[in-house]
């Protein structure tokens, strides 16, 4: 009785040492098929490149949601039509750019000629890419005959990553990363659903002033006002206090619409430093936010009776005006307000781009230039795109700018909502905070909405 027992439970453990054995060949044919199978087309598209020649990518940088190349390249034969794509040997994704031909097939291209448009990162599916150029000719038979050229890097920047806005809850990370196949040079897009981490965020709000400095400063009746006496009637209101109420209101409308949002303060009391950690030229790249909002109001200096009133929105250089424009529709509809009649420096309706003129440089001539935007929060925030500057060496009286030489940063706004010593355009802010943020977060949300 005993030798059968023995016998059935030899028999069990042989039975389950199958069993485990087959669930083990089963995962690793499993994890085969997916790694390997999966990476076929892949592998493939990688081995038809051509390797007579290469792209030289110059420049490249992530500015808000947008990628832009600039490069140049020498084909070894005449091209019929040349394309720029995401490949990954089963799917195509054709890029806009603006291609140059010089002579004896050397070619010049960039993927656009503003620092806000170009490859919108959030549309890129998921899934493995590499970047390249396509040409087509026909041979004899009028077939046709398509060749895949790959892409060096030829600048001091190395891999990038990127987390797109928050949609319904969820996020893509991408990875762009430099490598090379069997000596092929590549620039691969790894596209992966994510959550955002805990220090990364979609749009920072920056309530212009702080504690120690108020800003601008205005009185309730529209009387005079002195800084450091007060009013002489009616009471004192600081620009930093406005500026932190409808940057405040603007984060709760963003949170609802499901955004995470950054503020470089929050309270009455928090001071705010411009280049450290965190500041108000930082804050957005340190979270890799993807827009960066500075709040502020004006002031002519005419005490109540300015005549000067409304919007003057400030953008960085090489912009386009797609966004700006919407912010200046939307912001006037909601706050019921209109745009400023100031003509210095306007470009278009309530939109305005301050350079440096060389009497403002002096002798900085070389370090600031006429090309540099004036105001440090667009300059500095955009990195490479805005030629920011401070490199914490030539003004030592200022902390570095630890984002000053990125390819990476956030898509940079100042708004001046209004001015305070206007007595009707006070006013109006005073008593329709939620209109000026509304009209910002519904405009930022109408370009995403055709842009994405």
């Amino acid at each position: 009785m005993k030798k059968r027992k023995k016998v059935k439970r030899k028999i069990i453990a042989y039975a389950l040492t199958l069993c485990f054995t087959a669930l083990i060949i089963g995962i690793l044919y499993l994890g085969y098929m997916l790694i390997f199978k999966n990476n076929e087309p892949q592998k493939s598209f990688l081995e038809s490149i051509e390797t007579t020649a290469y792209v030289d990518i110059d420049k490249y940088a992530i500015y808000g949601i947008h990628l832009n190349f600039e490069g140049t390249f020498t084909l070894p034969e005449d091209a019929e039509n040349i394309s720029l794509m995401l490949s990954n040997g089963e799917k195509q994704i054709k890029i806009n750019w603006e291609l140059t031909k010089k002579e004896n097939n050397q070619y010049s291209f960039k993927t656009s000629k503003y620092i806000n448009e170009g490859i919108v990162l959030e549309n890129i599916p998921q899934g493995e890419y590499y970047l390249v150029i396509e040409t087509i000719n026909h041979d004899e038979e009028k077939n046709e005959v398509k060749k895949y050229y790959s892409v060096e890097n030829n600048t001091e920047y190395e891999d990038l990553e990127y987390y797109t806005l928050t949609k319904n809850g969820k996020n893509n990370k991408i990875d762009i990363e430099w490598n090379t196949y069997e000596e092929i040079p590549t620039l691969k897009f790894t596209i992966k659903e994510t959550t955002l981490p805990d220090d990364v965020y979609d749009i920072t709000i920056d309530p212009g002033h702080d504690a120690v400095d108020g800003g601008m400063t205005a009185c309730s009746d529209g009387s005079t006002s002195d800084y450091y006496y007060g009013c002489y009637t009616g009471t004192m209101i600081r620009e930093s206090d406005l500026n932190l109420e409808v940057g405040l209101e603007l984060k709760k409308v963003l949170e609802d619409m499901g955004y995470k949002v950054a503020m470089t303060r929050d309270d009455p009391e928090d001071e705010v430093y411009i280049y450290e950690k965190g500041g108000s030229a930082t804050l957005a790249n340190d979270t890799k936010s993807k827009f960066s909002l500075a709040i502020h109001h004006n002031s002519s200096g005419m005490g109540g009776t300015s005549y000067l009133k409304g919007l003057e929105l400030y953008i960085a250089n090489d912009t386009n005006l797609d966004l700006a424009e919407i912010f200046v529709n939307e912001i006037t509809q909601n706050a019921n307000t209109t745009t400023s009649p100031k003509q210095e420096y306007n470009i278009a309706d309530g939109i305005y781009q301050r350079f440096f003129t060389l009497d403002e440089i002096g002798d900085d001539l070389g370090f600031w230039t006429t090309d540099m935007i004036y105001y440090y929060y667009i300059r500095e925030v955009g990195g490479i795109s805005t030629h920011a500057a401070q490199d914490g060496i030539y003004k030592p009286d200022y902390a570095k700018n630890e984002h000053y030489d990125s390819n990476n940063t956030a898509e940079p706004y100042l708004f001046e909502l209004g001015y305070m010593d206007n007595y009707e355009n006070l006013l109006n802010i005073l008593n329709n905070r939620t209109g000026y943020a509304q009209g910002i977060a519904t405009a930022l949300q109408k370009y995403l909405d055709q842009e994405v």
